[in-house]
């Protein structure tokens, strides 16, 4: 069994431990310096991608870079780095986003003298099943179903009663915490949603992007053999 994506939404946001003032007073340099790291591997950028964020409140100055037509967005600010991706459709798509975070936390690290403090990532997934919604159905039950239920469906007259999963999983001494959600999904062309909550704590063991991304696929491949839906088919 295998599976395509329908669509991908996630936000990594990572708050600095104490303010990047480099970009308050610098920024004309920084930007000029992150959009040659940027052309540097995607020469096709365009410089109308990226613009300085000018404010009278010291915590939203920064700059932005806005990529894919804007279903990318990468956000510098004086309190926190950021990304926000919405609907990307292709492995591609969202592999750029996963590129584009080890760019800029490699920029920030050259750059900036800014700390990371806990850094969140939180993907939400949209996927086709082979088999279809039907057959997701039955795998999310046989997860999910507990070997004993205390609300009997009689009473309110109920003829079914389905089960879907929601799992916390959480390692103190390594340093981070996920979340994990499937249930059907509610878009009509899709057949599961999966939802997972990433927090990575300072201090912990995951301590550069490479190896949070690196647990995110690990993380992923675990997940899905879980779920019993395969490996992304490649185009």
């Amino acid at each position: 069994m295998a599976f395509t994506l329908f669509r991908v939404d996630a936000i990594y946001s990572a708050p600095f431990a104490s303010p990047a003032l480099e970009l308050v007073g610098d920024i004309q340099r920084l930007i000029r310096a992150v959009y040659q790291a940027f052309a540097d591997r995607y020469p096709g950028v365009p410089p109308s991608a990226f613009k300085a964020l000018n404010s009278n409140t010291l915590s939203e100055v920064g700059l932005l870079i806005s990529l894919l037509e804007g279903r990318l967005e990468i956000t510098l600010r004086v309190d926190q780095f950021s990304v926000q991706a919405t609907n990307l459709r292709t492995p591609e798509e969202t592999r750029l986003a996963q590129d584009c975070v080890l760019l800029m936390q490699d920029f920030i690290k050259k750059s900036m003298s800014a700390k990371e403090d806990a850094v969140n990532l939180r993907i939400a997934s949209w996927l086709c099943i082979d088999g279809g919604k039907a057959e997701m159905m039955k795998k999310l039950n046989q997860i999910a179903t507990p070997q004993s239920t205390t609300f009997d469906k009689a009473r309110i007259g109920a003829e079914m009663m389905e089960h879907f999963t929601k799992v916390n999983f959480r390692n103190e001494a390594a340093g981070w915490q996920l979340t994990v959600l499937a249930e059907p999904a509610a878009l009509q062309d899709a057949d599961l949603y999966l939802y997972r909550d990433y927090v990575f704590l300072p201090g912990g063991e995951l301590d550069t992007s490479e190896k949070k991304l690196g647990f995110l696929e690990t993380s992923s491949i675990a997940i899905n053999e879980w779920l019993g839906i395969g490996s992304l088919k490649q185009e």
